[in-house]
C-alpha cells in the first residue's frame, strides 16, 4: 500500500518583516529536504508542497520539524492510499464503486415533496431524520446525463448501469444483486429502459471493530437508523490530518459473501449515509478483463484471533 501526502503550510505574520523571515525559513527547509512546491506565491503566506511518500523517513522528519515550528499555525494534510496490482488481485473482498456522480437525483425527489417522502417520491423516508427507509418505485432521471458511460452514481449514491453492462453482469452469473429499470423522467415507463439500477441484495454481518475504526456516529431515535464515518481524523502531535482507515472482517464472512455485497453499516451522516458495496475477487477480475471503466476498488482485510491478516 502506497500512502501519498498532500501538504500545505500556512502562517499569519504580524508584520511584513516577520513574513519575510518566515518565508526565508520555509525556503531553507525546502532546500534542506530537497522539496519542490506546487504553489508558493510571493504575495501570500502559504506553501503547497508537491505530493510526498507518507511512508518515507523524509516525510517523518519533515512532519516532526513542522510539528515543533510555532510560526506554522495552520497545516492542511491529507494522506491518500493506493494499492498495487498484487494487493488488489489477491484480496478476497474489495470495497467498490463508480468514480463519478453524473446522474441527478430522482426527478421527483428533487422536489420538496419528494425529498420529504411524499406520494411521488422514489423512497419512503423517516419523517424526522429523512433517512431513506425503503425504495417504493423505479427511479426517474434525466438519462442524457449518463452519456456513454457504463457506470455512474446518483447524488444519493444509487449505482446506475448502462443496459449493456447490466446484461453482461446477468450473463456472467454473478450473485448478490438484482436490477431495477431506470426511466427517463420525460417519458417514464415507455419502451425498453436505457439504464438500470444495481440493487445489492446480500447484506454482510457487521465489520470487525476493532480493528475497523469509526467516528461521528449519528442515530435517529424514531426510525433507528444509525450512520457513522470510517475513521479519518488523526493527529501528528498538534497537527490534525485526514486519512481513511481500512475495513476488516472476520474470515467467516467469506461463507456469507456473494459476488456483490452491501455492508451492514451505513457510512456517512444523516440523512445520506448509505451501505458500502463490496465485491468478490471474481467480479474484480471480470471487470478488469472486460475493460469496464469508471470504477475504483480497495482491499478489504480479514482479521483472526486479534492478528491482522491481509489476504
Amino acid at each position: 500500500m502506497k500512502r501519498t501526502a498532500y501538504l500545505t503550510l500556512y502562517w499569519h505574520p504580524q508584520s511584513q518583516h516577520e513574513s519575510t523571515r518566515i518565508r526565508q525559513r520555509v525556503e531553507e527547509m525546502l532546500e534542506r529536504y530537497r522539496l519542490k512546491t506546487r504553489e508558493f506565491p510571493p504575495d501570500l503566506d502559504f506553501c503547497r508542497i508537491i505530493p510526498l511518500n507518507a511512508n518515507s523517513e523524509k516525510f517523518k522528519h519533515l512532519m516532526e520539524e513542522i510539528e515543533n515550528w510555532q510560526e506554522i499555525d495552520d497545516v492542511n494534510l491529507k494522506i491518500w492510499r493506493s494499492y498495487n496490482p498484487s494487493e488488489l488481485s489477491s484480496a478476497p473482498l474489495l470495497e467498490w464503486g463508480p468514480t463519478n456522480q453524473a446522474i441527478e437525483d430522482d426527478f421527483y425527489d428533487l422536489k420538496e415533496d419528494g425529498y420529504q417522502g411524499g406520494p411521488q417520491a422514489s423512497h419512503r423516508r423517516c419523517p424526522v431524520c429523512r433517512a431513506e427507509l425503503e425504495q417504493v418505485r423505479d427511479l426517474l432521471v434525466d438519462t442524457r446525463r449518463m452519456g456513454q458511460r457504463d457506470l455512474s452514481l446518483t447524488y444519493s449514491f444509487e449505482i446506475i448501469l448502462s443496459a449493456r453492462l447490466a446484461r453482461m453482469l446477468q450473463e456472467a452469473g454473478f450473485t448478490g444483486f438484482t436490477l431495477r429499470p431506470v426511466w427517463d423522467y420525460r417519458k417514464p415507463y415507455q419502451g425498453e429502459p436505457k439504464l438500470y439500477q444495481l440493487v445489492v441484495t446480500n447484506v454482510l454481518p457487521p465489520m470487525a471493530s476493532p480493528p475497523t475504526e469509526f467516528e461521528q456516529e449519528q442515530h435517529c431515535e424514531v426510525c433507528s437508523t444509525k450512520t457513522q464515518y470510517l475513521k479519518h481524523t488523526h493527529f501528528w502531535g498538534r497537527i490534525q490530518y485526514y486519512e481513511e482507515t481500512d475495513i476488516y472482517y472476520a474470515p467467516e464472512v467469506l461463507e456469507q459473501a456473494a459476488d456483490f455485497n452491501a455492508t451492514h453499516e451505513r457510512i456517512g451522516g444523516l440523512p445520506d449515509g448509505h451501505p458500502l458495496v463490496l465485491i468478490s475477487q471474481r467480479v474484480y477480475r471480470w471487470l478488469k478483463e472486460q475493460r469496464i471503466k469508471g470504477w475504483s476498488a480497495r482491499p478489504v482485510y480479514l482479521v483472526e484471533s486479534g492478528t491482522l491478516k491481509s489476504e
